[in-house]
């Protein structure tokens, strides 16, 4: 069956990367195997230089982009904050 060859996930983005993808959220079906770093290559999520976004997989803040993800997954985009 296709379906055990691939892996539905959503995105969650969080401050100006809302306005840059263009919606808040996005579930998405890519191929079985497939990594974080998979995933912000084929979206183009601008992560280069000191964008200071940093990524949640299921909760866990500081996803490394070799993480491969599971079914169901949900990996946010969080932007840099800033406190006081």
């Amino acid at each position: 069956m296709a379906d055990e060859l691939a892996v539905r996930i959503s995105m969650i983005f969080f401050g100006q990367l809302k306005d840059v993808m263009g919606a808040e959220s996005i579930e998405v079906t890519l191929p079985l195997g497939s990594t974080v770093g998979d995933l912000i290559s084929r979206f183009e999520i601008p992560m280069e230089g000191n964008s200071g976004i940093r990524i949640a997989a299921d909760g866990n803040i500081g996803a490394p982009l070799d993480l491969v993800l599971q079914d169901g997954s949900e990996i946010a985009f969080l932007p840099p904050s800033s406190g006081g």
